[in-house]
């Protein structure tokens, strides 16, 4: 791995991993990854559907990068998935900032209600760093948003107008 000691700044990879999902795909992504150096800074895997996303950010030493590529292609190929690969350098791995988790429970979810909270946190200056689907019946999503206080947060989504059977609630 290299690091730019003068810019605390690090080269790699952003992995893409896309297909319909299957047993073993996470497993051959990293068997690919392990006769190389590098070390994973960040992982995410979504199923949506029976259809797989899963991202993978690792350090590396710029070296390696074509033999990783090619390695990482063979692997989709013989698995049927698509891959795509974005490497860099970057800045190095920082602690994530403070999360508050924002818990939407509803009957039925309309893309207005989303669009309302979405806006309340861009007003805010808010930066949502994850979504999830945690229920089905009802269906409970969770944002988990930093760059904003909690009590201010709060008191905004407490704004927006009611929808039937929805409630909204920052932790």
């Amino acid at each position: 791995m290299t690091l730019t000691s003068e810019k605390s700044e690090q080269f790699s990879g952003l992995i893409l991993l896309t297909g319909e999902d299957a047993p073993g795909l996470a497993n051959a992504l990293f068997e690919t990854l392990s006769p190389f150096a590098v070390s994973i800074i960040d992982i995410d895997q979504i199923i949506i559907n029976s259809r797989l996303i899963l991202t993978v950010h690792i350090a590396l030493n710029p070296a390696h990068q074509g033999a990783i590529e090619a390695d990482l292609e063979a692997m989709a190929s013989a698995r049927n998935v698509d891959i795509a690969s974005v490497f860099s350098y970057s800045p190095s791995i920082t602690a994530r900032p403070q999360l508050h988790k924002v818990l939407i429970t509803s009957t039925k979810v309309h893309p207005r209600y989303l669009a309302a909270v979405t806006a309340c946190i861009k007003t805010l200056e808010g930066n949502i760093e994850d979504i999830n689907r945690n229920g089905v019946d009802p269906v409970e999503i969770v944002l988990y948003v930093s760059g904003v206080d909690a009590a201010v947060l709060t008191s905004t989504l407490q704004q927006i107008p009611a929808e039937a059977g929805t409630t909204i609630a920052v932790g």
